[in-house]
């Protein structure tokens, strides 16, 4: 007999491509995303539910110095394949679902649209940044509590930095 190579069931990766196919805007329905995501939390025991950002896991102190400061810092996991279009209509359908001001920031994405070259197109093809994040909330005067939520919002869609420095740049015109 032979057996096809297949991942863990406990693969992040293979999970977040399962839930993003049976996510209502991706083409799936209500019904079989709850389902499979009940089914992760099951079989995972809930350790891939909510990802603790990366920022707040703890690492061996060898690997990354508390001094250090990364050019592109730690981001949300992301499938840089993903299309930046399916992106805006899952965040702004979440809109719809979260407390504010998570709803409003998600709705602030309804302008961006994809870009084909240059540095946007490479922002819209990697996963939001902590750093970025951390930005948008403190802009809107979100609490550290408030900001970890945020996190998980972002990271549940996935965000595109694109999305994050679109959020980011209308808020900081707003202010202005």
């Amino acid at each position: 007999m032979t057996r096809t190579p297949t991942l863990p069931l406990e693969d992040r990766s293979m999970w977040r491509r399962l839930v993003g196919r049976a996510h209502p805007d991706a083409g799936g329905d209500h019904e079989l995303f709850i389902w499979t995501v009940a089914t992760r939390d099951a079989i995972c025991g809930r350790e891939l539910g909510v990802e603790i950002p990366r920022r707040d896991r703890q690492e061996q102190p060898s690997q990354r110095p508390e001094t250090s400061n990364s050019s592109v810092g730690e981001c949300i996991p992301f499938d840089e394949d993903a299309l930046l279009e399916m992106l805006t209509d899952r965040a702004l359908s979440m809109a719809e679902a979260v407390a504010e001001p998570y709803g409003f920031l998600l709705r602030q994405v309804a302008d961006c649209y994809p870009v084909s070259e240059g540095s946007l197109h490479d922002q819209q093809r990697r996963g939001a940044s902590y750093k970025s994040l951390a930005a948008i909330g403190h802009q809107v005067g979100m609490s550290k509590a408030e900001r970890v939520q945020w996190y998980k919002v972002a990271e549940a869609i996935p965000l595109s930095q694109r999305h994050a420095g679109h959020i980011l740049a209308r808020l900081k015109r707003r202010a202005a």
